[in-house]
This record gives C-alpha cells, sequence and structure tokens, in this order.
C-alpha cells in the first residue's frame, strides 16, 4: 500500500482550502495542512507537493508507518492526519496492549504486530463519540473510516 497510496486517500478527503470560516479549530486549511499547526506556511498557496512533503515528514514517519504492516500504516497514517499523531499512536498501544505514553517506541513496534486494522478502526470511532463536535461532524468521519476499511482491503 505504501505512502503514496494513503496520502491520495488523505488528500481526496481533506480537500481544498478553507479560510476557517466554517469553525474548523486549525483556522485557514488546505489539503488538511491547518494554519494553527503551521503558523509559518503560507496556507492558501499551499500545492499538493508541499501537503505531501509535510505528510511524509510530520505524520507517515512520526507514526513510524513503514515499519507497520501496510494495511495498518495506511488506517495509523489517517487517524495521525485526522485525529491527531499523539492519538494515533495511543490508539495504537490501546489495541497492542502497551503502555500508552504516545512514544512509538519497541513495544509499540513489537504489538503492532498483533493488532488488527479492525480492531484499530472501531477504536478511533470510539473515539471520535467522545469528541467534540461529534454531533455535527461524526457522520462525515465515521464514513471517512468506513471508506479507509473499504479502500486499504
Amino acid at each position: 500500500m505504501g505512502f503514496e497510496r494513503a496520502v491520495t486517500f488523505v488528500l481526496a478527503h481533506e480537500g481544498g482550502y478553507t479560510d476557517g470560516s466554517s469553525g474548523d479549530p486549525g483556522g485557514a486549511t488546505n489539503f488538511g495542512i491547518s494554519k494553527r499547526a503551521y503558523p509559518d506556511l503560507d496556507i492558501k498557496a499551499l500545492t499538493p507537493e508541499v501537503a505531501r512533503g509535510i505528510y511524509r515528514r510530520d505524520y507517515w514517519w512520526k507514526c513510524q508507518c513503514d515499519a507497520l504492516p501496510a494495511d495498518l500504516a495506511f488506517a495509523v497514517f489517517d487517524c495521525a492526519i485526522n485525529q491527531g499523531q499523539d492519538a494515533a499512536i495511543r490508539i495504537l498501544q490501546d489495541c497492542a496492549r502497551v503502555k500508552q505514553d504516545g512514544v512509538f517506541g519497541p513495544a509499540t513496534l513489537n504489538g503492532a504486530a498483533s493488532v488488527s486494522v479492525s480492531d484499530y478502526l472501531a477504536m478511533r470511532a470510539m473515539r471520535y463519540v467522545y469528541t467534540h463536535g461529534f454531533s455535527e461532524n461524526g457522520h462525515g468521519w465515521m464514513r471517512r473510516l468506513f471508506e479507509l476499511a473499504k479502500a486499504g482491503s
């Protein structure tokens, strides 16, 4: 599956430029990259190529997706973007039954071998239910999970 397939999925779901007036806490956003997370970046002028570079460096590599089984890497990567890197790693750790510290270390990597994508996505769904804004955004978040599950199979 790899990074290219995963980032293509993400870019299709994150969309283009929005000015933040929709109530998104990240403010202005382009390709899912927010002004809040990258205050020194010209969000409006962001290109898909630059977004891909940010996603590889700050999400794919940070979550060590190259070391994970391909289908799980796809799910962890998407979670890191949509729910945050810390959440992506903690959900993986919870599924792997290792210490949930948000740090991707050897125990997380070893435990990841036993994690099914279905379990990981179910834990993501549970986290969404308790996320502020679920009543407004939950349908879209859940649809994204189902589309990810379908794309990853």
